[in-house]
């Protein structure tokens, strides 16, 4: 008797999840806080995506989620270190005296 061995064929349905980037605000020097915040990591890499193809340097961009708008840090292979949520940008910007103006006005006057 001859004996034929099949493979089984098993088909799996797998829903890929990407893990959110998180708003990265702790109440420092405490850290005994974090921001609950996530925004999609694959629109925060698409965003930093098309920064870097404008030709932005390192450094904070910001992007709109959700008709929000958070900020991140790029690096200049692609990878992005962190976010803040809209409210700990806001704060973060506040206190360090931003002034979205003026960075309008500086990145007119350096494309010209």
């Amino acid at each position: 008797m001859s004996s034929t061995k099949r493979a089984a064929t098993v088909r799996l349905d797998v829903k890929v999840e990407e893990f959110p980037l998180q708003c990265v605000w702790t109440r420092h020097p405490a850290n005994d806080h974090r921001c609950r915040a996530k925004v999609s990591a694959r629109k925060v890499a698409g965003a930093w995506r098309r920064e870097l193809a404008l030709g932005a340097p390192t450094g904070f961009f910001h992007f709109d989620w959700r008709g929000e708008e958070w900020l991140a840090y790029g690096l200049p292979g692609g990878e992005v270190r962190g976010v803040y949520c809209p409210t700990h940008r806001a704060e973060r910007e506040e206190r360090l005296g931003y002034d979205p103006q003026l960075v309008l006005t500086a990145a007119v006057q350096h494309a010209s």
